[in-house]
């Protein structure tokens, strides 16, 4: 295929390809010689440290403001003070080199900070207010994470668009509401979503057509655990209920319910693509000992490491997919 005027090479694939296509907003597509029609995307994960696509186990430690961060690449262990212990991680790919960037949003300020991985810079930005839910993702499909937040008090959504710096807002939700955003449509753009624990029941608002969208799935007490774990390129509905250890995820392929016994009372979950196989990986950290226990989609096994300390905060949990 060709990119950045360069002939690069497609490898391991099964597929018989019969031509390229691109479309107007840049993207690519390949076609098969039965007429199958598919989008080519980059492998990313979330919380991907050392942009080798698999989500890495990582912490930030608010007694300190540290980050730990354990490289899936190589097992290097990497420490950095970044923050204060009244920030919320906020990790996302803000410079869009394909490698999350620590990030964190400063409540009492309503300031985002975060480092670029692929030059080191840093960054502030004011953005929010005290008590605005961080909501950081790329809605508009640059390939780089938008500065959001979510205003419980009056459910309003306010962004600041990467792509050419302009602000939006739209009122979706209401108080008490978790926000969920994802791209559950498979365009290449976060959906603003959100999880209403009220009544287990999931809103959103399709990037693609506008279209609204509301779906019962999960009870009262339940934490959203979204993520793509079918790999079609759209992310799932899954919730994780922290009283049985069991996990409900609602597969966008063909709206089957699997059920995952996964976790212990109090687990947070971690949802990541471990393995790297282009899907989500059910997993959990475990605060009470700094363990972590991820199902890998791959071979079904399990993958374990005690990495981290009582306190401290999963990154993986705070840049969902």
């Amino acid at each position: 295929m060709w990119y950045n005027n360069q002939q690069i090479l497609l490898q391991d694939t099964t597929r018989n390809v019969s031509s390229f296509g691109e479309d107007e907003d840049g993207e690519l597509y390949v076609v098969g010689l039965g007429g199958t029609v598919e989008k080519i995307v980059r492998a990313k994960a979330n919380a991907d440290f050392d942009g080798d696509a698999k989500t890495d186990f990582s912490v930030f430690r608010l007694l300190t403001g540290t980050w730990y961060i354990l490289n899936s690449s190589n097992n290097a262990v990497r420490g950095q003070q970044f923050g204060q212990n009244d920030d919320i991680p906020t990790p996302e790919d803000y410079d869009g080199d394909n490698i999350t960037d620590i990030g964190v949003f400063r409540p009492s300020s309503g300031t985002w900070y975060y480092i670029n991985s692929s030059n080191n810079t840093f960054r502030g930005i004011q953005f929010g207010q005290n008590g605005d839910i961080p909501a950081a993702g790329d809605y508009d499909g640059d390939a780089k994470a938008d500065i959001s937040v979510f205003r419980q008090s009056n459910g309003i959504w306010y962004r600041l668009d990467s792509s050419n710096n302009s602000f939006f807002a739209l009122q979706f939700g209401t108080n008490g509401d978790v926000p969920t955003p994802g791209d559950f449509d498979g365009d290449g753009k976060y959906d603003i979503a959100v999880f209403r624990p009220l009544n287990g029941t999931w809103y959103r608002v399709n990037s693609a057509n506008s279209a609204l969208s509301g779906v019962q799935f999960g009870a009262s007490g339940d934490v959203p655990a979204q993520g793509d774990f079918d790999g079609d390129g759209r992310i799932d509905q899954a919730v994780y209920r922290p009283n049985s250890g069991i996990w409900y995820i609602l597969r966008s392929t063909n709206g089957a319910v699997q059920s995952n016994q996964f976790g212990a009372a109090n687990d947070v979950p971690a949802v990541g693509d471990y393995d790297g196989d282009g899907r989500e990986d059910i997993a959990v950290f475990r605060p009470e000992n700094g363990t972590w226990y991820a199902l890998q989609s791959s071979n079904n096994t399990v993958k374990a490491a005690q990495f981290g300390a009582s306190g401290d905060l999963p990154a993986p949990f705070y840049d969902k997919p």
